[in-house]
């Protein structure tokens, strides 16, 4: 899969190459000096969003032969908790251009909650430890028909370089600069559940831990992806002086190896097989002026990431003695669509 990407990439490269070789090459960009800086305001929705965290199989328990504890196995989604959306977005970008080189910072804010009752006893590790009978525990029991809140709180903010290597000028009106984008996404945010008055407590999982039985948690989740890839940027005039912008990329992440590259606790290392995507459109007119040009656009995102944690114990001894638990997978879809109103410099 990687080196079909990297012919993909290297014929985007010699594409570009060749038509740089006609003429009308401009190298480091052809934007013009006064369109090299924007920032903007945008509001929109995830009209998307879902999420999920799947155990499959548990070495223990074949190590042990207590195979048919394999049905333990749980999955939990967004579903579970009402939170699929749709949900407002809000949020601002800058992004500047110079000579080869540019940059990209965007953040949006959004917050979801929901009300609904438990489809069957939910058992959840927690951020924050919740205080019953004069201890502190760091697992949630939420059983099956309890009522209980819901509420998430996040951020998402992209950090992309460019490299502008040459545009194309295409004749007065026309200029075309295609780039190779590296950075990070980040979406993480703060969790509240409130599933009433704690009752009491239970023991869940071999070896057995304390959960406590209702309650209110709070706590932190995030996702980090590394990502590179090409984009491109087309740029017009338009009748009446207007501008039009077309900006576009398709950005991904493929890993598969140890979790020691994200983490120094050594005693969890696992095999970690992650891939993300991220697709990018958005399209906008400038009306110019002396000094900057007002923009309105619409911008379209799709975000998907998916991976899988295993255990590298393949020894009997090694995994009874390390009391490995589930092998998991996990998947993430986001998808936006956004409103920008900002000024061009």
């Amino acid at each position: 899969m990687m080196s079909r990407r990297w012919r993909w990439l290297a014929l985007f490269v010699l594409a570009a190459g060749s038509a740089a070789a006609r003429g009308g090459v401009e190298w480091g960009g052809s934007c013009p000096p006064g369109q090299r800086q924007q920032l903007r305001l945008h509001v929109g929705a995830a009209t998307r969003f879902e999420g999920m965290i799947a155990e499959t199989t548990r070495k223990f328990y074949d190590a042990t032969g207590q195979t048919w504890k394999q049905d333990d196995a749980e999955t939990y989604g967004t579903s579970d908790f009402d939170l699929d959306g749709p949900y407002g977005l809000f949020g601002l970008a800058g992004e500047a251009q110079g000579q080869f080189f540019g940059f990209r910072l965007e953040t949006s804010f959004f917050q979801a909650s929901t009300r609904t009752t438990a489809r069957r006893d939910y058992y959840l590790g927690i951020g924050d430890d919740i205080e019953y009978g004069g201890r502190r525990y760091d697992h949630l029991m939420i059983p099956a028909g309890t009522p209980f809140e819901a509420e998430l709180t996040g951020n998402m903010t992209e950090l992309v370089l460019r490299l502008i290597p040459f545009g194309f000028a295409v004749g007065e009106s026309w200029s075309i600069d295609p780039s190779l984008e590296a950075g990070v996404l980040f979406f993480g945010g703060k969790y509240e559940i409130d599933a009433g008055p704690s009752t009491g407590t239970t023991q869940y999982q071999n070896p057995p831990e304390d959960f406590v039985v209702g309650g209110r948690a709070t706590g932190y989740a995030g996702l980090v992806a590394p990502q590179w890839g090409p984009g491109l940027d087309v740029r017009f005039d338009g009748f009446a002086g207007a501008r039009f912008l077309l900006q576009g990329h398709v950005l991904f992440f493929d890993y598969d190896g140890s979790t020691s590259f994200f983490t120094s606790a050594d005693h969890r290392e696992k095999n970690l097989d992650f891939s993300h995507r991220n697709y990018r459109l958005r399209g906008q007119i400038e009306w110019p002026s002396k000094r900057a040009a007002l923009s309105l656009g619409v911008q379209l995102q799709w975000i998907e990431a998916e991976g899988t944690v295993e255990s590298q114990a393949t020894d009997a001894e090694e995994i009874i003695e390390r009391r490995e638990r589930f092998d998991k997978e996990f998947s993430f879809e986001l998808e936006t669509i956004l409103l920008t109103l900002g000024a061009t410099f």
